[in-house]
């Protein structure tokens, strides 16, 4: 079996449960605010799920709008706000100001939530037992990551975090990949290209992404783990599981 020495590892929905922890916080503020409890509960009906269907309306406009972000149609100080305003226009609720407020209370109350993706921590300590070297690598926003790992308790494993607005990259481009393996790891394909090959080799890339994860990953040239618990399409990485469970 092959052996890794450094990992580099997704934080949303690879290790921190991004899904369960944002729905969590966006009940949280829509208790907070009665006039857009009441809005939603207009048309979606008193049941209990009322703001999970919200959630459910508000997550499908929030990919969009990732997207546009991440092939740089949309500024990110863009998406912090617009993603909340289009949703609360379907409750017939036409306030900017108030889903700029709603936007930056959101990424507050996302530092607070701290649930794991089942296995997570299980899956680190087993790299840390290996004696590989980690590193986070995340196209998140940055006032919210580093809290999301001190919070949920994970933050020791890592040697490096590496997010892209602070690198000037985003995943799949092959630079933030190399950036962060050179961090990791103390060299350079300049300084030592033989070296830098076995590097390379020797390093995982573990996410839940196709494109930006597995794609970006193998483009670079390294292995990749493909985390698929909901049996996406297959981008043929090197390893697949719908749990956090390496095969070795």
């Amino acid at each position: 079996m092959k052996q890794y020495r450094y990992y580099l590892i997704d934080i949303d929905r690879t290790l921190w449960d991004f899904d369960l922890n944002s729905e969590h916080a966006i009940w949280h503020l829509i208790e907070r605010h009665p006039h857009l409890d009441a809005a939603i509960r207009q048309i979606e009906g008193k049941e209990c799920d009322y703001k999970h269907i919200f959630f459910g309306k508000y997550d499908i406009l929030n990919h969009k709008l990732w997207a546009q972000y991440e092939s740089g149609e949309i500024t990110k100080e863009t998406l912090r706000w617009l993603r909340f305003h289009v949703a609360f226009e379907l409750y017939g609720l036409h306030d900017e100001a108030f889903a700029k407020q709603f936007g930056e209370e959101y990424l507050q109350q996302m530092i607070c939530e701290k649930e794991l993706i089942p296995g997570a921590e299980q899956m680190l300590r087993r790299i840390e037992s290996l004696g590989g070297k980690m590193a986070v690598l995340s196209n998140g926003f940055k006032e919210v990551q580093y809290h999301k790992l001190e919070r949920s308790g994970i933050h020791r494993y890592f040697s490096d975090v590496i997010i892209s607005e602070e690198v000037g990259y985003q995943k799949p481009d092959p630079n933030i990949f190399r950036i962060a393996l050179e961090r990791l790891s103390g060299s350079t394909q300049e300084g030592d290209p033989q070296k830098w090959e076995g590097i390379k080799a020797a390093t995982l890339m573990i996410g839940d992404d196709p494109a930006n994860d597995i794609a970006g990953a193998k483009e670079f040239g390294i292995d990749q783990f493909f985390y698929n618990p909901k049996g996406k399409p297959t981008p043929g990485a090197t390893y697949e599981s719908g749990e956090l469970v390496l095969p070795f």
